[in-house]
């Protein structure tokens, strides 16, 4: 049991909702396993950003996640992101400097690490991404890194869909990936049936079907399912979701983001206390939470 004193470092997770996380369990078993004096904490946010970051700073909070709606609205406030959080517009781990929030995205990190352990390779595969938000965008980033060779983000509006797009292309031209900056597309939902290849690896990345509302799921279209050959959901609760038993009934494999939500927090637990998460820690921690 974690022993909370005055020399108590302190770290939480920001969102709205916040109260289906697991992030605390996650980070406080790490912290008992490891024998460091550090304890977890969720906190409800609202919009006013600026004076929450203010807040927690001037209270020495020593480290941040970031949970949806807040993972792009908050660099406004931090004193600098690392590369590849800048690059994807989005972040999810801040941490606490003499000069103010540094941020980092480990989104990318955790789900490249669930995809390894699953045996899923994103090289020369179409993928489609669900969904226009923060973790979408770490997505797509992650797709266009790992070689896809084609992207395309749907989404029920398109605007935000668009910027992805663009910022998605922009990036694989710069790093030589020309025939793929080509083959970022972004389209509506309604467009889905025809814009969609067969074999694609999808990705559901909004909190459509996010306990407890189960039965919701951002696609109902059998066709759509039938083109996919495996797909991720993001959402770790409830453990098997629409999209994941859509996906299964029609053939394909399927996988929740319990791993993704555990490797995302590894690794923004390294960077926060410059060490290595021993392997059997982390299996102890999955296993905890299944």
């Amino acid at each position: 049991m974690i022993n909370i004193n005055g020399h108590t470092s302190v770290y939480g997770i920001i969102g709205n909702p916040i109260s289906h996380t697991m992030s605390p369990a996650i980070h406080n078993m790490i912290s008992e396993a490891m024998g460091i004096d550090s304890v977890y904490v969720p906190f409800v946010a609202n919009d006013d950003l600026k004076s929450i970051v203010k807040g927690l700073y001037s209270l020495g909070v020593q480290g941040i996640n970031v949970t949806v709606p807040y993972k792009t609205g908050i660099i406004y406030e931090l004193y600098g992101l690392e590369p590849l959080a800048m690059e994807i517009g989005a972040v999810n781990t801040l941490k606490y400097t003499e000069h103010g929030y540094y941020g980092y995205n480990t989104d990318i990190l955790g789900l490249e690490r669930e995809l390894k352990d699953e045996k899923v390779s994103l090289y020369g595969r179409d993928t489609v991404i669900l969904g226009a938000g923060g973790a979408a965008r770490a997505v797509a980033f992650l797709c266009a890194a790992q070689g896809a060779a084609s992207i395309t983000i749907v989404n029920r509006t398109l605007n935000k869909a668009l910027d992805i797009r663009a910022d998605v292309a922009a990036y694989a031209g710069r790093n030589g990936m020309y025939a793929l900056s080509e083959n970022v597309n972004a389209v509506t939902l309604k467009e889905i049936g025809s814009a969609v290849p067969y074999g694609c690896i999808a990705f559901q990345c909004t909190n459509v079907g996010l306990a407890p509302d189960d039965s919701s799921c951002v696609v109902h279209d059998g066709s759509f399912y039938k083109r996919v050959a495996a797909g991720i959901d993001l959402i770790y609760r409830p453990a098997e979701t629409m999209f994941m038993k859509y996906v299964k009934s029609a053939g394909g494999e399927a996988y929740n983001g319990l791993k993704m939500l555990v490797y995302q927090a590894v690794s923004a637990y390294e960077i926060w206390h410059s060490v290595a998460v021993p392997d059997v820690v982390i299996y102890d921690v999955e296993r905890s939470l299944r």
